[in-house]
């Protein structure tokens, strides 16, 4: 069964067969991970950590001779992917020398394990937490190559690809779809039936289990296994309800309490820069689809609605520690919130009504649009509470009930008269203003994020807030990814793993945008609201899908807080570009490059719209789920264009290394064929001439180095002839071995319509018997059986013959022994012609030593040619 267990070990067709079954298998069983994993990840990930393992078991086992050298080879090419998969995730360089790739592992793998340790299903995968999950794959695809393929354990194997049902059972016990759980129970099933369906003679020989080998009758067994199964599903229920019960428990095992033990719906969500009390991220992870509220709008793009303002970071988190109920500086600023219905930079034309309905929504805030002018509201209690926050823009009520559902009011806003250019030339001395007073209050901002916005600002050339303003939006977009499973690992500064890792969620992009903006000198807050929505019919609706956090940076009173929008469009609630970046975002390329315009450059609006559709390509395989999962559009960014571009190559690279190897990995297979079939026909000539003759020449009184005698070189010829012909016989037999198992299995898959006729040797008839059957076999089909081909089955068989009937042949040495007594006595009557003849049928005796190897080599590549031109009847056979 196994070569650790002395048994034959697996060759050709039957060992590929169940590798190919055994990576089929584990494919198939890695269906429960698109219950842990976010988006496609889980189906590109198992392919490319099991397919290495199982392609390079079945070219070493092929290739080398001791066997247990095959999983610590295993082992090598693993560590060799893993190297690769690092170097592409920007995790290590190959350059760096081998002391350096060492010890890039010992920060990788504890950050992987705490990416995966502190992460809620269905992640979304870091570069480490990639490489961690691949890993682990990789190894558990090992074991089961060990198990499956050496030890030749079927049942454990099976049970362990059936066990991935319970993977997800901790993270999703509420179950998936139904091939989630079809695929474990297929792959157990396909695993256990490789026992019987093509079982190899020489993998179960001496194995005396009955499940070992072929059924005897495997229809009638299948049935059996049919009627069996349906029984249990039909007499499961019935029976269940007659039998006894269980004592009922004292607490009620349904799903909403283990929920509230396990406190699933309020997830650990670790430190997230934004204070807990205020943070969307709970409604973002809950994906629900109830809806939130409802409007309708004059404006012909509706804009962000605000819930709440944070101007305050100390150090760990945003927070809401002034009111602004009056106006900053005691002077009022455009995006200030008013009640007088008046525009403030334009006329009544420029305003703009939206009508709002709360469907389902609790709290002290009314989301509203920015910029607002009048609030009003048909609900009078309501109304009395109401108060505008003109800094904070918030609509803050108190007195009243917390819960919103059925209450209608009506904002008007005003738009922004904010332009690109408008922005770039305001005065710098205004960024002052809400630091001065006291508005805007942070402590120390980390360096990692003053060194991190001094080198984007730099790289871009930016020279005032609204350049470097864009340039931190379009690094945020196109060279990071958003998932909302992402958490920081404990002990570690939630933003320091934000910048290091490259993948979070919108209220980390908005901290970190604000953190990066203040340390410019350039005061910027966070807020948090819901995106516009999506529209039904003459109304939005907005779901808390769509809860969002965004930053506004201060531009002074004329312009007042401005949005930015640093979160990728992979975020898919709707997050969009602000207006105003779009339309200037290609002003800063032709400044960098000193050529001076009045205008914006053409190419502005269309490297704005790439960057709203942008996603992560820092990190290939965290952008490449996101995108399929989210409809991340293309990024145009150069530097990201570049990226990509060497990623395609280093993949083209590796696929054509991969396609090279597969291509000398099938020669050297095939060459180490030939070679050890040669070796096989050689052994026979070296044993049978090599060691004889020389013993011969080595034996009598002094006369080592004399002529062979002649009837000895006969003696050597027709041992030659014999044990060419056992092996050409065992040649024919494995051929056919092969052949009827290839047929078993393109039956078993219904591949052929009408499968070729099978043929056998029958070992009950003499060789020549059996033979001139096969040929008689092979004839009855569409096959044309030559006279060569019974002149070649004729020889086979007669040595054949020889080697298992006729008498054995005495040893070399014997004839001169008869020669040396024959000398003394007077020999009788064909007395001499006895002992010049050889015992045993045989060719022509040769006539001295020196031509005594040629008719014994010309004996068995004659049988050898015999052979092949059977084989290949064999394999023409239809």
């Amino acid at each position: 069964m196994s070569p650790l267990m002395g048994r034959p070990s697996l060759r050709g067709t039957a060992l590929l067969g169940r590798e190919l079954a055994l990576l089929l298998a584990i494919l198939i069983s890695s269906a429960p991970l698109s219950m842990l994993l976010d988006g496609s990840s889980w189906l590109t990930l198992t392919p490319a950590a099991t397919a290495p393992v199982i392609v390079s078991g079945a070219v070493l086992r092929s290739l080398l001779r001791h066997l247990w050298l095959v999983p610590l080879a295993q082992l090598v090419v693993l560590a060799v992917m893993l190297l690769v998969m690092e170097s592409v995730q920007g995790l290590v360089s190959v350059s760096d020398g081998p002391i350096a790739l060492v010890t890039a592992q010992t920060s990788i793998f504890p950050g992987a394990m705490s990416e995966l340790a502190s992460g809620t299903a269905p992640m979304t995968l870091g570069s480490r937490g990639t490489v961690a999950v691949v890993l682990l794959m990789a190894l558990g695809t090992l074991i089961l190559d060990l198990v499956y393929v050496d030890l030749g354990w079927h049942t454990p194997t099976g049970l362990a690809l059936l066990g991935t049902l319970l993977i997800p059972a901790l993270q999703a016990p509420e179950g998936g779809s139904w091939w989630t759980v079809a695929g474990p129970v297929l792959a157990g099933l396909l695993i256990l039936a490789t026992r019987t369906l093509h079982a190899d003679p020489s993998y179960i020989e001496g194995d005396r289990r009955p499940q070992a080998g072929p059924l005897p009758m495997p229809l009638r067994t299948a049935g059996a296994a049919v009627v069996g199964t349906l029984l249990i599903a039909s007499l499961a229920m019935p029976l269940g309800a007659a039998l006894p019960q269980i004592a009922p428990t004292q607490v009620a095992l349904d799903m909403d309490v283990i929920n509230q033990w396990q406190n699933r719906d309020m997830p650990q969500l670790g430190p997230v820069m934004i204070d807990d009390d205020i943070s969307v991220r709970r409604s973002l992870l809950e994906q629900s689809d109830a809806e939130v509220l409802r409007y309708s709008t004059t404006a012909a793009e509706p804009s962000y609605l605000r819930l709440r303002t944070l101007n305050s970071f100390d150090g760990e988190n945003f927070t809401a520690d002034v009111s602004g109920e009056e106006p900053l500086l005691g002077r009022t600023a455009f995006s200030d919130a008013r009640t007088d219905g008046t525009a403030v930079a334009g006329t009544s034309a420029d305003l703009e009504t939206t009508e709002i309905s709360v469907e389902d929504l609790a709290g002290d805030r009314l989301p509203a649009p920015s910029d607002i002018r009048r609030v009003t509201t048909s609900d009078a209690e309501v109304s009395d509470a109401l108060s505008v926050q003109p800094t904070n823009g918030e609509i803050a009520m108190s007195g009243v009930r917390t819960s919103l559902v059925g209450l209608g009011y009506t904002v008007t806003t005003e738009t922004s008269p904010a332009s690109p250019e408008a922005l770039r030339t305001v005065d710098p001395a205004v960024f002052d203003q809400p630091l001065e007073a006291g508005y805007i209050r942070t402590e120390e901002v980390p360096q990692i994020a003053v060194d991190l916005a001094d080198q984007v600002r730099a790289d871009a050339g930016a020279e005032n807030a609204f350049d470097t303003a864009v340039a931190y939006q379009e690094y945020f977009n196109s060279s990071f990814a958003y998932s909302l499973t992402v958490n920081s690992p404990p002990g570690e500064d939630p933003l320091e793993s934000f910048l290091a890792d490259r993948i979070g969620y919108c209220e980390q992009f908005a901290a970190s945008f604000a953190l990066m903006m203040t340390s410019q000198g350039y005061p910027t807050r966070v807020a948090i609201g819901f995106t516009p929505g999506e529209q039904d019919g003459d109304q939005w609706s907005v779901t808390a899908k769509n809860a969002h956090a965004w930053p506004e940076v201060w531009f002074g009173p004329e312009y007042g807080w401005v949005r930015f929008e640093p979160t990728p469009s992979a975020a898919a609630n709707g997050v969009s570009t602000p207006s105003v970046t779009e339309d200037g975002s290609g002003q800063d390329d032709s400044d960098a490059a000193e050529e001076p315009s009045e205008a914006p450059t053409t190419e502005g609006p269309e490297e704005a719209s790439a960057s709203e559709e942008a996603v992560t390509t820092e990190d290939p395989a965290r952008s490449a789920d996101a995108s399929t999962s989210d409809g991340g559009g293309l990024v145009t960014d150069p530097a990201t264009v570049q990226r990509v571009e060497g990623g395609v190559f280093t993949l083209l690279i590796l696929g054509f290394l991969v396609a090279a190897g597969g291509a000398a990995a099938v020669v050297l297979v095939r060459r180490h064929r030939v070679n050890s079939r040669d070796a096989r026909w050689d052994q026979y000539v070296q044993g049978a001439t090599g060691d004889d003759a020389e013993g011969e020449r080595g034996s009598g009184d002094g006369a080592g180095d004399g002529p062979l005698d002649p009837a000895d070189a006969a003696i050597l010829a027709e041992r030659i002839r014999r044990r060419a012909g056992e092996l050409a016989w065992t040649e024919l037999t494995w051929e056919l071995v092969v052949r009827d198992r290839v047929l078993r299995l393109i039956g078993w898959t219904g591949a052929w319509g009408s499968p070729p006729q099978r043929i056998a040797l029958d070992d009950s008839l003499p060789p020549g018997r059996a033979l001139e059957d096969l040929l008689a076999q092979i004839a009855a089909g569409d096959t044309e059986v030559t006279d060569e081909d019974h002149a070649a089955a004729a020889r086979i068989a007669s040595a054949c013959t020889a080697a298992r009937y006729a008498a054995p042949l005495p040893e070399p040495g014997a004839a001169a022994a008869a020669q040396a007594t024959a000398s003394a006595t007077p020999p009788s009557a064909g007395s001499a012609r006895d002992a010049a003849a050889p015992s045993a049928p045989g060719p022509s005796t040769p006539a001295s030593a020196d031509g005594a190897s040629e008719p014994a080599t010309d004996t068995m590549a004659s049988l050898r040619a015999d052979s092949d031109q059977l084989i290949a009847l064999i394999r023409r056979a239809r």
